[in-house]
């Protein structure tokens, strides 16, 4: 098995070094490429099973998606072929249909599902999401300012009980499609939930325990019952 790390060195705000670190010691560091800027990803060759991306300045999603002109029918084969993808914070803008930036600049995002993103530097989102995918809790942190519109419930990712949705109004964050995942929440996403990570990473064949798993595994149930106590849940 092949993991890729897109753009580790722009893509690793708000934490994501940690996710980095975890898929390098769980898979190992010869199973990571780690694709840096301004290369092709290495999965449209077709010899990777996993692919990571974490979140990144404005500045760095409009240099990546410049990157990325007229590359969209290679992430969609990717997708369709069951590649595994996971994209956390606002790498989830890049797929939708455009980025709308304060100054009234909007570019072309990847098109691959049906939102739009709009940027307000001084409205920002910050709240705990908690819901569950696949009868399992997961959790997070929204701490953003972009809102998005659009219709994501076709790619349904986690159905919330506390928070708000990708769409403000929504009961959904995040978007799935086949194997393609992607959530703006922050955590990191793949440490706060660690029965989720292991399900996500047996899809490419992993059956091993991750890194400090008891640790993990004690920290989210003490964060789940915590919250679920401060919420009445």
């Amino acid at each position: 098995m092949r993991v890729e790390i897109l753009y580790g060195e722009l893509a690793n705000l708000l934490g994501e070094h940690g996710t980095q670190n975890l898929l390098a010691q769980t898979f190992g560091e010869s199973k990571i490429v780690r694709t840096a800027f301004p290369e092709r990803p290495a999965f449209m060759k077709g010899d990777v099973d996993f692919v990571y991306m974490g979140p990144m300045t404005e500045q760095s999603q409009r240099l990546v998606l410049d990157r990325w002109s007229g590359l969209s029918g290679d992430f969609r084969d990717a997708i369709d072929r069951g590649v595994v993808f996971f994209f956390a914070g606002n790498a989830l803008d890049l797929v939708g249909r455009s980025i709308e930036y304060e100054e009234g600049k909007t570019i072309e995002a990847l098109g691959l599902f049906p939102f739009d993103t709009y940027c307000h530097r001084y409205e920002r989102r910050n709240e705990i999401i908690y819901g569950n995918f696949r009868s399992a809790d997961v959790m997070g942190f929204r701490s953003q300012f972009t809102t998005h519109c659009g219709n994501l419930q076709k790619y349904a990712f986690i159905q919330l009980t506390h928070g708000d949705g990708t769409i403000p109004g929504s009961r959904i964050e995040g978007i799935r499609d086949n194997h393609f995942f992607a959530t703006e929440l922050l955590g990191p996403f793949l440490m706060l939930n660690p029965h989720f990570t292991k399900w996500l990473f047996s899809l490419i064949g992993f059956d091993g325990q991750l890194p400090f798993e008891e640790a993990l595994l004690g920290a989210y149930d003490v964060r789940i019952k915590g919250f679920r106590k401060s919420f009445s849940l």
